[in-house]
């Protein structure tokens, strides 16, 4: 990958608007019913928006590459059950994985994607839409959002994995399959395993192939987008054409489920076998307040860390 010494990155010029009249269509009261509860179908109209083209997103890229932590890709084959930092092998720059995209088995992400001013009005408007069906202040509720840009080699396939956001992804161009499982589903999704990814392991979800037919399978094609609840389990297979597809989705600000799991993990540690979110209150409480401090310490830890190592840079 390009690297340079500067954090600084050229300006992205608003191009004319295209502002659509709605983003989603979806039933307003099954999109309220469903929301953060089971993963559900819908339609947008982002599929020919000129901020989507390839040489808008070329230009989006490269006016990335500078910023760090912008930019992740990797290339080659990848299996269902693949753990995030097995990275396939790569000989060749980010920029030729652009340009032969169709051929170098890449996946390229594009972290902020709504720095593009066009993009960011586009999601915004989306914004407003989902609290607008869900009567859920968004805005105000959540601790980070994001915008995110997947551009992927024909059938490549995307490894099994949960996620701390709540997210829409919207199928620009190509088609895909998304595979999305219930995130209540204990087999599927153990207590151990959530207890690890809210602990210190983003790649704790492991594929249960023998549970497969417990998944919901979506084809995303252009003009169709998917809700995915937080801690869904899913993974996704490209189909025979350069998928574009965009994320956009937001964390909430309420630490307290991932403060007891957090809990829950060490407690485990210790021998002992922790009751589950939701089975005390009395227990829950003491364990989401227990943890408030440890996970700010350790935040402002790797915080100090990040600063004496772009120092260094």
């Amino acid at each position: 990958m390009s690297t340079t010494t500067s954090t600084m990155a050229p300006p992205i010029v608003k191009e004319v608007s295209h502002a659509p009249e709605r983003l989603y269509t979806a039933d307003r009261a099954k999109f309220a019913e469903n929301f953060n509860k089971r993963p559900f179908l819908l339609e947008h109209s982002l599929s020919n928006h000129p901020a989507f083209t390839m040489d808008r997103l070329h230009s989006l890229l490269e006016r990335s590459l500078p910023i760090p932590n912008k930019v992740y890709w990797n290339a080659g084959k990848k299996r269902i059950d693949q753990r995030w930092k097995d990275r396939p092998g790569r000989d060749f720059s980010i920029e030729e994985a652009f340009r032969r995209i169709r051929e170098t088995d890449a996946w390229i992400i594009i972290f902020g994607a709504d720095r593009d001013p066009e993009i960011h009005d586009l999601l915004e408007q989306g914004l407003a839409e989902v609290q607008e069906m869900t009567g859920i202040p968004l805005s105000r509720e959540e601790k980070s959002r994001q915008s995110i840009i997947f551009i992927t080699s024909p059938h490549r396939i995307t490894e099994y994995h949960i996620d701390k956001e709540c997210s829409l992804l919207l199928q620009i161009h190509g088609k895909k399959t998304i595979h999305v499982f219930d995130q209540t589903d204990r087999e599927v999704l153990t207590e151990e395993e959530l207890e690890s990814f809210w602990s210190f392991d983003n790649n704790a979800a492991t594929y249960k192939a023998h549970l497969q037919n417990r998944a919901t399978s979506f084809l995303l094609e252009p003009g169709k987008a998917v809700h995915i609840p937080i801690n869904a389990p899913h993974w996704l297979e490209n189909g025979d054409d350069i998928s574009v597809s965009i994320n956009q989705n937001f964390e909430y600000k309420n630490d307290r489920l991932a403060n007891i799991y957090r809990a829950n993990y060490y407690i485990r540690k210790m021998g002992m076998k922790p009751l589950p979110p939701g089975q005390s209150r009395l227990r829950d409480r003491m364990k989401g307040q227990g943890m408030r401090l440890p996970v700010a310490l350790a935040r402002e830890l790797r915080e100090l860390k990040d600063k004496m190592e772009r120092r260094k840079s």
